[in-house]
């Protein structure tokens, strides 16, 4: 086996750290983003005299770098003022569950608007509510921190009415939550359970938690990393060119 392939290897694997990372920076002002990260491992090559399966300059076995899985960073983001009366934000852990044509789907975007029906909404899709979709009547919305929410109508004096409660929910294992697209997660098995701890804040939104300046300095990083195995694998191919021409001289 030539020096060359675990060197290959170790710069395929960071080509997929670098489209994370690109996706990540893509997502600095997506609300309630939360950044990937990529995990590698080592792959020992199996001995076999025929392939050569080790490093032919010290001797050992050769070790393939490959991507193994991404973990999601589900460390807060900062919380930003809007003063929009739908837009709310989790202080804590957890995620509003939104209704989808697929199932029930997760997410920590409180930008939720209200559909021509009066039906609150995530883009198209519904806000699940204690008792399923929540649809307001015209009025002042109110939004209690326990995600209780409420509509104050517009005549003088009247007093606000209880409609229903958005739930937070925290998973046992938050990493069996996967990305599904439109800054959603599903979760296999269920498992969701409605946060006693959590904080809804109202007027209020949960930023990316996506340092564009720490992905930056990664980026860069593994643009070195990726351009010294380019180096690398030159090297090798021309090592063992020369040796390929000069054994063919003295035979």
């Amino acid at each position: 086996m030539e020096l060359a392939y675990p060197v290959l290897s170790g710069a395929i694997a960071q080509q997929a750290k670098m489209e994370l990372i690109t996706n990540n920076l893509a997502n600095v002002g997506t609300t309630g983003f939360k950044k990937d990260i990529a995990v590698f491992k080592g792959i020992l090559a199996e001995q076999d005299e025929t392939l050569g399966a080790s490093d032919p300059v010290i001797g050992l076995p050769a070790t393939f770098g490959t991507f193994s899985h991404t973990v999601t960073d589900f460390s807060p983001g900062a919380i930003k003022v809007t003063g929009e009366a739908l837009d709310i934000a989790i202080e804590g852990e957890g995620l509003f569950a939104i209704s989808t044509p697929q199932g029930t789907r997760y997410t920590r975007n409180g930008h939720f608007t209200l559909n021509p029906d009066g039906l609150l909404s995530l883009g198209a899709f519904p806000v699940e509510g204690v008792s399923g979709p929540i649809t307001l009547p015209a009025g002042q919305v109110l939004i209690d921190s326990s995600g209780k929410i409420s509509v104050k109508g517009v005549e003088a004096g009247s007093e606000p009415i209880e409609i229903d409660t958005i739930p937070v929910y925290t998973f046992s294992k938050p990493n069996d939550l996967k990305k599904v697209g439109g800054n959603l997660f599903e979760v296999a098995g269920g498992g969701a359970t409605p946060s006693l701890e959590a904080t809804v804040l109202q007027g209020a939104l949960e930023a990316s938690n996506v340092n564009p300046v720490e992905e930056m300095v990664a980026m860069i990083e593994v643009m070195r990393l990726y351009e010294a195995s380019q180096k690398a694998i030159q090297t090798a191919d021309e090592i063992a060119g020369k040796a390929a021409n000069e054994l063919g001289r003295l035979a």
